[in-house]
């Protein structure tokens, strides 16, 4: 499939740029579909509709202050990843950190210092002790050329190893998302509506942890990207 992918890739690149209609359009449902997978996998039973008319400055009465304001956070850390991207910044410690700030409010920035059991993930992740030699192993291995000839199989790894070291206090799995979807917007690729219900996000994370397969998490992303790369060239198509 990722040979198809890099095809829609190719075509709709050499269709930019596209009508100004038709970029808003893609940039909204993009934004639509990163803020709800989040919110969706962080557990809240917040629908799309109702994200994006948060996003969009409503305030829905069904809907928590909770809610509210997440959405409001992720349109931070999401502009932020874009402003990043435009740039072509490296991930890196200060940048996660900067994630976590806009997504978790914490009083001070700094690894966590419990040592959790992960319940849902049936796992104990490294000490506290053990984080900032685990997080150094971690942008090293960013540094390599790892999977750069796939960009969605490194964002699937990245956000993997990001959660099997559970560096803050709260958010993790929140900011390894964050850093899986700037690594494809960084390569070129869309955010996507990752098809996974919070039980099957967290199998796939298990599978993982406990077998050091990715597919379970990588084929949904990659079949995401597939599917919103079909809707971006539907609606460019009268550009060719």
């Amino acid at each position: 499939m990722f040979r198809e992918i890099k095809k829609k890739k190719l075509i709709l690149d050499n269709r930019k740029p596209y009508a100004k209609e038709t970029t808003e359009y893609i940039e909204e449902i993009t934004l639509i579909d990163w803020i709800y997978t989040s919110l969706k996998l962080d557990g809240s039973g917040i629908g799309k509709t109702g994200v994006q008319k948060i996003a969009k400055g409503e305030f829905l009465v069904d809907v928590t202050i909770s809610d509210h304001s997440a959405v409001g956070n992720y349109q931070d850390a999401i502009k932020l990843a874009y402003n990043m991207a435009d740039m072509d910044i490296e991930l890196t410690e200060k940048y996660l950190f900067r994630f976590y700030q806009l997504l978790a409010n914490p009083g001070k920035l700094e690894y966590r210092r419990n040592n959790p059991v992960l319940v849902m993930l049936d796992y104990i992740p490294p000490h506290p002790s053990e984080i900032e030699e685990q997080m150094d192993i971690l942008f090293q291995w960013m540094n390599t050329n790892d999977f750069q000839s796939n960009p969605i199989l490194r964002a699937a790894y990245l956000h993997n190893k990001l959660v099997e070291i559970y560096p803050y206090e709260s958010h993790s799995e929140a900011v390894a998302r964050l850093a899986m979807y700037y690594e494809l917007v960084r390569n070129g690729y869309p955010p996507v509506n990752l098809n996974l219900s919070e039980s099957e996000y967290y199998g796939a994370i298990k599978s993982y942890l406990k077998k050091e397969e990715i597919q379970p998490l990588y084929e949904p992303l990659e079949r995401g990207v597939y599917n919103k790369l079909e809707i971006m060239m539907q609606l460019t198509a009268d550009q060719t």
